[in-house]
């Protein structure tokens, strides 16, 4: 026997749907895999700007695992990474030059802050900003100790 779907489980079922969707959406600011929009994105000093980037940043365990892939303006490519906790303990980093370790804290389901050091001596910050509609991350770069905003911000669109 079939069963017809009525205007009330339906409903339900829709309600189900959106709650799994935000929730999976809200879950880390972060996640997905971004690719860098260079005619958004502009350096400070010191920055070395990207040709080329793109990110995947997914859910492991009580972590996330973020994968870096970049060509430099200059033709030098980077693969790095990390598995880290929104703890703001330090985890290991891989990859990224002068950096060994990586601190993270969620500030809410829209922004994520990271700072990166190097033998235990801070190296650079950023705060990354999620968009309403999902489908945009900027990374503002700060300064490590103080979180003073800095010049370069970087613009990524979701994949």
């Amino acid at each position: 026997m079939k069963r017809r779907m009525t205007p009330a489980r339906a409903m339900m079922w829709s309600m189900v749907f959106m709650l799994v969707c935000t929730s999976a959406l809200s879950a880390d600011p972060l996640a997905g895999r971004w690719v860098l929009n260079r005619g958004k994105s502009h350096y400070g000093p010191g920055a070395d700007p990207r040709k080329q980037e793109t990110f995947n940043w997914e859910t492991v365990g009580q972590g996330v695992k973020c994968t870096i892939r970049s060509v430099r303006t200059s033709g030098k490519t980077l693969l790095g990474g990390f598995v880290a906790a929104y703890d703001g303990r330090a985890y290991p980093a891989t990859g990224i030059p002068d950096v060994d370790q990586v601190r993270l804290r969620r500030v809410d389901d829209f922004v994520a802050d990271a700072t990166f050091s190097y033998r235990g001596k801070l190296v650079f910050g950023y705060r990354a900003v999620r968009s309403d509609d999902g489908r945009s991350l900027t990374i503002v770069s700060v300064d490590p100790a103080s979180s003073t905003i800095l010049n370069s911000v970087v613009v990524y669109d979701r994949r």
